[in-house]
């Protein structure tokens, strides 16, 4: 190509750019809005922030998200999703292996800094009840709680740990410690062992509250 053929060749625009589908678009606008929305916070995120960063124009944002509040759901939703692929075993976690879940879990967020930013983020807005994401950060943490309740409820059940457990005092306090530990982390992640300190805390809760399994025989 000559110079004179490369000046007559028009710039190519914001937009879709060529032979990427409607799922790769939407992955693109949500990992970039995540890490607006981590850096900046939501309302401090304009969506005209979110299409130069997606590499599209306010027309292809809006195509596939037409405001700002359907596009932290879908972030919201994909932070969630990608949680859930983290914890995944291959198999239901029954009693206390849903603690360790939560521990490997908490190892696995050292490795994926923006992840935790954003929650953090979101968490601290998202207290206002009329932020967007307040529904959201409520069921996280409902969701989160009766998580850890039910696997302390299925160790008691057998025979695992101790019948006077306060098991939602436990679980609350579980969820806290995971949530103050992200943002020490964040502000510290060189002094601050986020998993270590989390898995000790767990490892704490079973020693007072745990017990060996009944004999069935």
């Amino acid at each position: 190509m000559t110079t004179a053929d490369a000046s007559r060749t028009p710039r190519r625009r914001p937009g879709r750019p060529r032979g990427s589908g409607g799922a790769d678009t939407r992955e693109r606008i949500l990992a970039a809005a995540a890490t607006l929305f981590a850096e900046t916070g939501y309302r401090g995120t304009s969506m005209v922030a979110v299409a130069e960063a997606a590499g599209l124009s306010q027309t292809g944002l809006l195509h596939h998200f037409p405001s700002k509040e359907l596009l932290l759901a879908g972030v919201l939703q994909r932070r969630d999703e990608q949680d859930r692929a983290a914890l995944d075993l291959g198999h239901e976690p029954r009693g206390w292996e849903v603690l360790d879940q939560l521990v490997a879990l908490v190892d696995h967020n050292t490795r994926r800094e923006p992840f935790v930013r954003l929650f953090t983020a979101m968490a601290g807005e998202a207290i206002d009840a009329e932020h967007p994401g307040h529904a959201w950060l409520g069921e996280h943490h409902r969701y989160a709680t009766a998580l850890v309740a039910a696997g302390l409820r299925q160790a008691e059940a057998d025979g695992t740990c101790l019948p006077d457990a306060p098991l939602e005092h436990i679980a609350r306090v579980t969820v806290a410690v995971m949530d103050g530990l992200q943002i020490q982390w964040l502000m510290d992640p060189e002094g601050v062992d986020m998993a270590g300190d989390f898995a000790a805390f767990v490892s704490t809760v079973r020693e007072r509250w745990g017990t060996e399994p009944r004999d069935e025989a």
